[in-house]
C-alpha cells in the first residue's frame, strides 16, 4: 500500500483541471472569489478521497473480485456464476459514485425522472450483462457477436423514446462503469479467464466493463416507456427542463454568496449525510464478500483483514470525494458553463471543451486502474502512456462536439449513430485483444471527472445559451463513452500493421 504514491497520481491527474478553472474564472469568465475559495477547498478533499479510495481499491476491491472470479469460476457450476454475477453486478452498481452523481443531476434538471428509480434500472443493467459477460467468457462466444447483438437492440429501442431519454440512457451507460464497478468487474474477468487458462484466456481477460455499460442503456430506455406511460415517443421534459437547470445554478450561486464561513458550514454539514449514504451503498457489496467468504472463499485471516481494511479506505475516500464534488466540481462546473455560455462569442466552448476533456478523462481513477491491469496482463505489449494519450485524443473530441451540440441544438442522433457503427466496424479489422479494451475504455473514460464537472458545465453552458439543458446538456457522458471505442480500435490496428510489417521485415531477411 504506497499513499504517497497515489496523492502524487491523483494530484497529477486532478490538478491541471484545477489550473484552467482558475486562470478561466479569473480571467474571462471571473468567478465569484468565494465560489473560488469553495473549489479550491472542494478540489482538496477530492484529491485525498481518491487517493484514499484508490488505495482501498488495490487493497480490497479489486482481490475480492480476483478471488471471487476464480473460485466461481472452478466450481464449475453454471447457475451459481451467473447468478452471482447478476447479484454483484446490481450491489457494486448501487455503490457506484458517479451514478449517484449522474442521478442526482437527472432529477434536478428534468424533475421528472426519479433519480433513485434511474439508479435501480442502471443497477439491474449492469447485474444482467455481468452475468452475460461471464456466459461469453466460459462458452468463448465471439466479442464481437455480444456487442452487436446487445446495441442493435438499444439502437432500435432507443429510436422510439424521447430524445431527453436518449441522452440520458446513454449518459447512463458511461456514468455506470467509474471507480467502485470497473476495478471489481476487471478483477472478476481477470480470475474468470486465469481459471481458464487456454490461448484465448488474455483476449477474454478485458471487455467486461464494454458488456456491462450496454445493460444501462437498455434499462432506462425501458424505464422511459414506464415513466411516459405512451410509448415513451413523447419528451418528458419541456420548459420545465430549463427552469430546473435555472434553478441550479441559483443554489450554486447561492453556496458562494455566504462567504468563506457559510462554505466551510456548507462542507461540514454535508459529511454526516455522504457517510450514511456512502455506508448504506458499500454495505451490500461487502455483505456479499463476507457471504462467499464463508461458503466459498475460505480466505485466511490476514487476506480477509486486508480485504476489510480496503473497504474501510473506500468508505472513508468516498465519504471526501462527495464532499469535494458537492463544494467544488459542481458548482464552479455550472457556474464556468454559464459563464461561457452566455458570452457574446461563446464558440470558445468548443476548443475550451476540448481542453478539459483530454484532462479531465486523465483525472479518472478508473482509467488509471485499467490501464495499469491492461500494461500487466499484455506483458508491457501495450503501454500505458500510449493508452492514456489515445484516450486523452478521444475525450477531447467528444467534449469538444458536445459543445457544439450545445451551441447550435442539433440531435445526439447525428453522433452517437456514426461513431458506434464505426466502432462496430472497427471490430472486424482490430485484434480482439484492442477491441475488448476500446469498450472497456469507453466505460472507464466517462467516470466520476465526467459526471461532476464536464457534465454541470455542459448542463450550465446550455441554460446561458438558451437551451434545453434535459435535451441539450445530458449526452455528453454518452460521446466520452463513445469516441474512446474508435480511437482505441484505431490504435490497435496501426499495432496490428506495425506488427505485420515487423514480421514481414524478419521474414525477409
Amino acid at each position: 500500500m504506497n499513499l504517497l504514491h497515489k496523492l502524487w497520481e491523483t494530484c497529477y491527474a486532478v490538478l491541471p483541471i484545477c489550473a484552467i478553472v482558475l486562470i478561466l474564472g479569473t480571467t474571462i469568465t471571473p468567478l465569484d472569489p468565494a465560489l473560488l475559495v469553495a473549489f479550491i477547498t472542494g478540489s482538496l478533499f477530492l484529491i485525498l478521497g481518491l487517493t484514499v479510495f484508490l488505495t482501498g481499491a488495490d487493497l480490497g476491491i479489486v482481490p475480492a473480485g480476483t478471488y471471487i472470479g476464480a473460485k466461481l469460476t472452478r466450481t464449475r457450476k453454471m447457475p451459481l456464476i451467473l447468478m452471482a454475477g447478476l447479484v454483484i453486478g446490481f450491489l457494486i452498481t448501487i455503490a457506484e459514485p458517479d451514478l449517484l452523481v449522474l442521478g442526482n443531476q437527472v432529477e434536478a434538471v428534468t424533475g421528472s425522472i426519479p433519480g433513485g428509480a434511474m439508479i435501480i434500472a442502471v443497477a439491474i443493467g449492469v447485474g444482467l450483462f455481468v452475468a452475460i459477460g461471464l456466459a461469453r467468457t466460459l462458452f468463448q462466444i465471439p466479442y464481437r457477436i455480444v456487442l452487436i447483438v446487445g446495441y442493435l437492440a438499444v439502437f432500435i429501442l432507443a429510436s422510439q423514446v424521447s430524445e431527453t431519454f436518449v441522452a440520458i440512457s446513454f449518459d447512463s451507460g458511461g456514468a455506470t462503469t467509474g471507480p467502485m464497478t470497473v476495478p471489481f468487474i476487471i478483477a472478476l474477468g481477470v480470475g474468470v479467464a486465469a481459471v481458464r487458462g487456454d490461448k484465448n484466456a488474455i483476449d477474454d481477460s478485458f471487455g467486461y466493463t464494454g458488456i456491462a455499460s450496454i445493460g444501462p442503456i437498455l434499462a432506462v430506455t425501458i424505464l422511459g416507456f414506464i415513466l411516459t406511460g405512451n410509448g415513451g415517443t413523447e419528451p418528458v421534459v419541456g420548459a420545465t427542463g430549463v427552469d430546473a437547470g435555472q434553478a441550479a445554478l441559483h443554489e450554486a450561486a447561492a453556496l458562494s454568496s455566504g462567504g468563506v464561513f457559510e462554505i466551510v458550514m456548507a462542507i461540514l454539514r454535508d459529511i454526516p449525510g455522504v457517510a450514511r449514504n456512502v455506508f448504506v451503498a458499500l454495505s451490500p457489496l461487502y455483505a456479499i464478500i463476507l457471504l462467499f467468504q464463508f461458503f466459498l472463499l475460505k480466505l485466511p485471516p490476514q487476506q480477509l483483514k486486508r480485504v476489510s481494511l480496503g473497504f474501510l479506505y473506500a468508505w472513508i475516500g468516498l465519504i471526501l470525494f462527495f464532499v469535494g464534488a458537492d463544494t467544488a466540481f459542481v458548482p464552479a462546473g455550472k457556474a464556468l458553463g454559464t459563464a461561457l455560455g452566455a458570452l457574446a462569442y461563446n464558440w470558445i466552448l468548443i476548443p475550451i471543451g476540448c481542453v478539459l476533456g483530454a484532462v479531465v478523462v486523465c483525472a479518472e481513477p478508473a482509467v488509471w486502474v485499467l490501464t495499469e491491469q491492461v500494461e500487466e496482463v499484455s506483458g508491457g505489449n501495450v503501454r500505458k502512456r500510449v493508452l492514456l494519450a489515445t484516450l486523452a485524443l478521444g475525450v477531447a473530441v467528444s467534449v469538444g462536439l458536445s459543445m457544439c451540440r450545445v451551441i447550435f441544438g442539433f440531435s445526439i442522433w447525428y453522433l452517437l449513430i456514426p461513431f458506434y457503427a464505426a466502432a462496430i466496424a472497427l471490430t472486424f479489422f482490430t485484434p480482439k485483444l484492442f477491441t475488448a479494451i476500446a469498450f472497456d475504455s469507453g466505460g472507464v473514460a466517462s467516470g466520476p471527472m465526467a459526471s461532476t464537472f464536464i457534465l454541470s458545465l455542459t448542463l450550465g453552458a446550455s441554460v446561458a445559451a438558451g437551451g434545453n439543458p434535459a435535451i441539450d446538456g445530458f449526452g455528453v457522458i454518452a460521446m466520452v463513452a463513445a469516441t474512446p471505442l474508435v480511437a482505441i480500435q484505431v490504435l490497435g490496428w496501426m499495432y496490428n500493421l506495425k506488427e505485420k510489417r515487423v514480421l514481414r521485415g524478419e521474414g525477409g531477411k
